[in-house]
């Protein structure tokens, strides 16, 4: 039986939707509608986080990635299509880098393919409860990771996001040589102002990869309104990006 939980809707190709740090699979609520039209959509809540259990003292991405191929193992898929944001990201790029076999077409949210001080100074800040409360989300985080120890585990699970992405130690470090050998069509999704994300090295994944599309969202930080007014025109270019023959 596999590590993670996860929910399923709609019939047709997988695909699997990976959140973004510190959150769970409800990310994707106000994608699953549009996208279970046309595909089996599988949206796991990742280790230590949601209702998925705490594997190890300490978070890693192979770790990660690792959890849902088992998921792809207990569903019998030899391949899925990834969308993955932030974090999920991070851990689709690890899939695809060392088991490209598994991954029929990539869409990475809010990643870049490496972490270094300034980048993850973001990260870092994310892993401040202070954060949270500043936004109004410290009462649903609480809801979503009660079952990892309670009201307050929330606070634990974005620090253990921040550890896992620490530059020194992180297996989330790729380089172009290894984007270079990734033949999937990708879609690289970002904010043009996005700390976490920087263009730059986006823009580097962009020039790397072979097959790559690029979609940069104007005026977006690394929150870029995905779940409120962009939810529905975020679903239809991943739709459309998709449904590319």
């Amino acid at each position: 039986m596999a590590t993670l939980h996860y929910t399923e809707a709609g019939q047709g190709e997988p695909l699997i939707l990976l959140h973004s740090g510190g959150m769970s699979g409800a990310e994707w609520t106000p994608q699953i509608p549009h996208l279970a039209r046309q595909f089996r959509v599988i949206a796991p809540d990742h280790l230590g986080h949601g209702r998925s259990p705490m594997i190890a003292d300490r978070l890693t991405i192979a770790d990660l990635g690792r959890a849902v191929l088992e998921v792809l193992d207990e569903l019998a898929l030899p391949q899925a299509s990834l969308v993955g944001s932030s974090l999920g990201g991070a851990v689709a790029l690890w899939l695809t880098v060392h088991h490209p076999d598994r991954v029929s077409k990539l869409a990475l949210y809010r990643v870049g393919y490496r972490k270094d001080s300034a980048t993850h100074a973001g990260t870092r800040s994310m892993a401040d409860p202070t954060y949270w409360r500043s936004v109004g989300m410290q009462r649903w985080l609480s809801d979503i990771h009660q079952p990892q120890g309670g009201p307050n585990a929330w606070q634990t699970v974005i620090r253990r996001v921040a550890e896992a992405l620490e530059p020194e130690t992180t297996d989330h470090a790729h380089d172009l040589a290894a984007l270079k050998r990734i033949i999937q069509p990708t879609l690289l999704i970002v904010g043009d102002r996005d700390p976490v994300a920087p263009l730059e090295q986006i823009l580097e994944m962009f020039q790397a990869m072979p097959n790559a599309g690029l979609w940069v969202m104007p005026y977006a930080t690394h929150v870029t309104a995905s779940n409120t007014w962009r939810a529905e025109s975020f679903a239809l270019e991943v739709l459309r990006f998709l449904r590319r023959r």
